[in-house]
């Protein structure tokens, strides 16, 4: 016997008219705070072949009544990314988002949510290092959560950087300078975000931090991943993770580990809302991202679609079985 549903499908460009600052920033609050009442489960599976690769990430987020996964694929140089959402209690279908623009929007988001905390209502010198997607979603996330009274960009590509200086002063009305050396942008900012496709060449010590109260660290999210050295974390008064696995899955912490750096120190973001900020000193905000990220994301766009009227419903494709 049939058993169909309904579900909702967000596609892209529905995606970047619903994925807004606030509705990211209220996403990653909530699954940074959701991850510390330990109701989450997650798992993920990847597979390699001759000319594609597949990755699947999949969670439950019980206190949401949530189930789902996200799943990206790449063909050569092109990868498709889908999120899929279920209600953890029946099993029913709640919507499949498209997928592009999740990781660096969640990325971001956790990112700014642990920077507003931070800075305490105080104005910001924002630099960056990298001036990619993630590095644009970055700095859109942190003026969105924080008064940005300048921003500076660094990456070796001269038109990358300076295109991203032009681009994002106009977008988000705050100066943007495009600098020649990365000690340029570190010599002149409170916030430093580091967003960069680096693999194995470190390229931040503790001598070059400076003054810099804090850096959020994104760009490593796996061993062979590198922009930190490890003695930086060693300098810092207090390091913040998104998840526990960041002290052990990005380069930059496994060097710390080995220098001498106790991850167990490492405070979760969700734990770092409800304290007092460091009066002082370096902090460190670590992230390597985690699939309930992803999951509250895509069901906060789910519902503000729904909201707006957005999305096409269609008819569920699976069928119901009864299990004995």
């Amino acid at each position: 016997m049939s058993d169909y549903g309904s579900m909702l499908l967000v596609n892209g460009d529905e995606v970047d008219r619903l994925a807004t600052v606030p509705v990211a920033l209220a996403a990653a609050e909530e699954a940074a705070l959701l991850l510390t009442r330990g109701n989450i489960v997650t798992g993920r599976v990847q597979v390699n072949g001759p000319v594609a690769w597949m990755r699947v990430l999949a969670g439950m987020v019980t206190d949401l009544d949530l189930l789902g996964y996200k799943e990206f694929h790449r063909v050569g140089q092109d990868v498709r990314y889908h999120v899929h959402l279920y209600r953890e209690s029946t099993g029913e279908i709640l919507g499949v988002v498209d997928g592009r623009r999740i990781t660096s929007l969640r990325t971001a988001a956790t990112a700014a949510v642990a920077i507003r905390h931070w800075a305490n209502d105080r104005p910001v010198r924002v630099g960056l290092i990298g001036s990619g997607e993630e590095a644009r979603e970055g700095l859109r996330a942190i003026a969105g959560s924080v008064h940005v009274s300048f921003a500076s960009v660094f990456s070796p590509t001269v038109a990358n950087r300076e295109a991203f200086a032009e681009e994002m002063s106009n977008e988000l009305g705050i100066q943007v300078i495009a600098q020649s050396k990365q000690e340029e942008v570190v010599a002149e900012c409170d916030v430093l975000y580091v967003a960069t496709s680096s693999h194995n060449h470190p390229f931040l010590t503790a001598g070059q931090v400076g003054n810099v109260g804090m850096i959020a660290a994104i760009g490593s999210t796996q061993p062979v991943h590198r922009e930190l050295f490890g003695d930086v974390f060693l300098a810092a008064t207090q390091t913040i993770v998104d998840t526990p696995d960041a002290t052990h899955e990005s380069g930059d912490c496994i060097e710390a580990t080995a220098q001498g750096w106790d991850g167990t120190s490492a405070i979760l973001l969700g734990r770092y809302l409800a304290e007092e900020p460091a009066a002082s000193g370096l902090t460190i905000f670590k992230s390597v991202g985690s699939v309930e990220q992803d999951l509250v994301l895509a069901y906060y766009l789910v519902e503000a679609a729904r909201s707006n009227h957005a999305g096409a419903v269609v008819p569920d494709v699976a069928s119901l079985r009864v299990m004995r």
